[in-house]
C-alpha cells in the first residue's frame, strides 16, 4: 500500500470522525415537526454505489463511504460486508474504523464491537465516544460490572458535555450532564450538547438495562434536526431500540 493510499484513508476517516460534532442550521426548537430523512439517506446510497468500480482493484474509500451511507439509512447489515471488504483489502484501516465498531453492536456482534473500539483507542485515545460504545458493548457481552471495570481512559475531551459523560459510566445520576448543558448560552452549541448528552444518557440506560430511559432519551436525540453521521446514529438507535422493546415497554 502507498504512503498516499494511507494517507487518503486517514483521511477520509477522520472527516467522518469530524462529522460527529457538525452542526446542522437549524435553531433549537422544541416544537420542531417530524423530519423524514429517507430520501436524504437513498440519495447517498446511490451516489456511493454510482462510485464503486468494479475494476477497482483498492477501492477502500468508496467502499467505506457505501458502507457508511447504509448504516446511516439504517440497513446495517447491508453496510457490514461493505466494511469488511474494505478491511480485507486494506488491514490498516480497521483501528479507524469506529463506524464499523457501530454497525457490529447493531448486529448483535458485542464482542467483535468491543474489540473494534479498543482497536481504535489505540489512533484516537481521547475520544469519550469510543469509550462509551466500547462499555457498552461490554455491558451487552457480559454484564454492566463488568463494563464498569474495564472502562476505557479517554482523557482530554473539551467537547461538552463528553467529560461528564465519561463520569457518568461508573455510574451516579444525569445531575452533572444537565449542568453542564445548562451552562452553554449559544443556541447552536446549546442545541449540540443537549443531543450529545441525549444519545449518551440513552446508550448508557441501555447498557444498564433501563428500556423506558433508554427510549426516552434516545428517541429524543434522534428527534433532533441535525444530520451528521452520529444524528442519523440516534435514528438508527431509537428504532432498534423500539424494535426490540417488549410490547408492555414501547
Amino acid at each position: 500500500m502507498s504512503h498516499s493510499f494511507r494517507l487518503s484513508i486517514r483521511v477520509l476517516t477522520f472527516i467522518s470522525a469530524f462529522t460527529l460534532s457538525c452542526l446542522a442550521s437549524h435553531p433549537v426548537n422544541a416544537q420542531q415537526p417530524s423530519i423524514d430523512h429517507s430520501a436524504r439517506h437513498e440519495l447517498a446510497i446511490e451516489r456511493a454505489q454510482s462510485n464503486l468500480r468494479p475494476d477497482d482493484s483498492v477501492a477502500t474509500n468508496r467502499l467505506v463511504a457505501l458502507a457508511d451511507a447504509l448504516l446511516r439509512a439504517g440497513k446495517v447489515n447491508e453496510s457490514i460486508p461493505h466494511y469488511e471488504k474494505a478491511i480485507e483489502q486494506s488491514p490498516d484501516t480497521r483501528p479507524y474504523l469506529w463506524q464499523y465498531g457501530i454497525a457490529l453492536f447493531f448486529a448483535g456482534r458485542f464482542d467483535d464491537g468491543r474489540e473494534l473500539f479498543e482497536a481504535h483507542r489505540r489512533v484516537n485515545p481521547n475520544d469519550v465516544e469510543n469509550a462509551a460504545w466500547h462499555f457498552l458493548c461490554e455491558a451487552k457481552a457480559n454484564d454492566i460490572e463488568s463494563a464498569r471495570k474495564l472502562l476505557l481512559p479517554a482523557p482530554g475531551d473539551r467537547r461538552v458535555p463528553m467529560s461528564e459523560i465519561l463520569d457518568r459510566l461508573p455510574g451516579g445520576d444525569a445531575g452533572e450532564i444537565e449542568a453542564a448543558v445548562k451552562e452553554i448560552d449559544r443556541p447552536a452549541s446549546k442545541q449540540s450538547a443537549r443531543f450529545y448528552a441525549d444519545l449518551y444518557l440513552g446508550l448508557i440506560a441501555d447498557a444498564e438495562g433501563n428500556p423506558a430511559d433508554a427510549q426516552r432519551f434516545m428517541k429524543r436525540a434522534g428527534e433532533t434536526p441535525m444530520t451528521h453521521y452520529m444524528a442519523d446514529v440516534a435514528r438508527v438507535y431509537a428504532d432498534h431500540l423500539h424494535s426490540s422493546a417488549k410490547p408492555d415497554e414501547r
